[in-house]
């Protein structure tokens, strides 16, 4: 068969925006170009794509960007079919082919406020992947209730992201001069960061001891309402091998999240044997468990608290999430 991808994630040149969806699809490709031996996939892009995927993982750039989904790519797959297209960033174009709609979540519907610039198109996209999709991939068990109870389709088959193995628990332990808790994620405002940093500075005036946050990642969306206070620590992007070695120091991984449907940085954290405080709200019930600590996103004390359980380092039992497990899952959907 032909498959066509909708590959314009891997179209990003800016770190700060290599995000979730990005590495779904790197990992994704890589993945299936290990299984699949029969399959030729035809990867659209709006700029070469950086990495060689194998044999038969063909790019193909479609210009001008302007235009690209809405008017090259249906184009393009009218004037050369494929029997199945793999919608990986959450949107379907106009087709005739056997489509596979990837969703991530709905955030966007529950919090709109947390999306002032992109909501209306997201949910438009969504709706329209909907009544394009002949099946939809969803990345937690709380993702699909939520399509099904919004949308009512029913086609729909769970598949959990994976963790690189970089993301273990053995190995070095990032060096610090206090104890920290640590985030890892896009500044943005879903994160609820100014709640994280209330309810840090209010642990430090409470315990009076050294103690430092961490927060790695992106500020391409820089939550305007962000105001960095004593020992808290903006360290940018880091390279992975650096990044697991924060995970394996850290007191806690901390998630105040708005919503998330799945959360990479927390099973990145909780393969790496560290106890993850996070939100009551979307997929942490699920992906963290009896890992760690779930408060209510809107509750300060509730954060303060969950602070003081994890002052002294708590040993959890780490977790396994595999890339190759979720590319298994997709390739027989093909």
């Amino acid at each position: 068969m032909n498959i066509g991808v909708d590959a314009g994630a891997l179209s990003i040149t800016d770190n700060r925006l290599k995000l979730g969806v990005y590495w779904v699809n790197v990992n994704l490709l890589r993945e299936l170009s290990k299984i699949d031996k029969t399959n030729t996939y035809y990867l659209y892009s709006f700029i070469p794509i950086e990495e060689n995927f194998g044999p038969r993982m063909l790019n193909k750039v479609l210009r001008p960007a302007s235009g690209w989904f809405s008017l090259r790519l249906p184009l393009e797959l009218s004037l050369h079919p494929v029997d199945v297209f793999l919608g990986l960033s959450q949107a379907i174009p106009v087709s005739k082919c056997r489509n596979i709609g990837f969703i991530y979540d709905l955030g966007f519907l529950h919090h709109p406020e947390a999306y002032p610039e992109s909501a209306t198109k997201l949910k438009k996209q969504t709706e329209d992947l909907i009544k394009r999709s002949d099946h939809i991939v969803c990345i937690s068990q709380v993702v699909k209730n939520d399509v099904i109870t919004t949308y009512g389709k029913k086609n729909i088959t769970v598949a959990y992201p994976g963790v690189d193995n970089t993301f273990t628990s053995s190995g070095a332990k990032y060096k610090n001069k206090n104890p920290y808790f640590l985030f890892v994620g896009a500044l943005k405002r879903g994160k609820n960061i100014p709640f994280l940093l209330r309810s840090f500075a209010k642990f430090l005036k409470q315990i009076k001891k050294p103690y430092d946050l961490i927060l790695v990642g992106s500020d391409y969306w820089l939550d305007p309402g962000i105001s960095f206070g004593p020992h808290v620590k903006f360290l940018g992007f880091v390279e992975d091998k650096i990044l697991a070695s924060l995970y394996r120091g850290a007191l806690a991984f901390v998630s105040p999240s708005l919503w998330e449907g799945f959360c990479l940085p927390a099973a990145e954290a909780l393969s790496c044997g560290t106890a993850v405080i996070a939100s009551k709200t979307g997929a942490f019930p699920e992906i963290v468990g009896k890992s760690g600590t779930l408060v209510d996103p809107t509750n300060e004390e509730e954060l303060t608290k969950a602070f003081h359980t994890y002052a002294k380092k708590i040993s959890i039992q780490p977790k396994k999430f595999s890339w190759s497990t979720f590319a298994h899952t997709v390739h027989k959907l093909l």
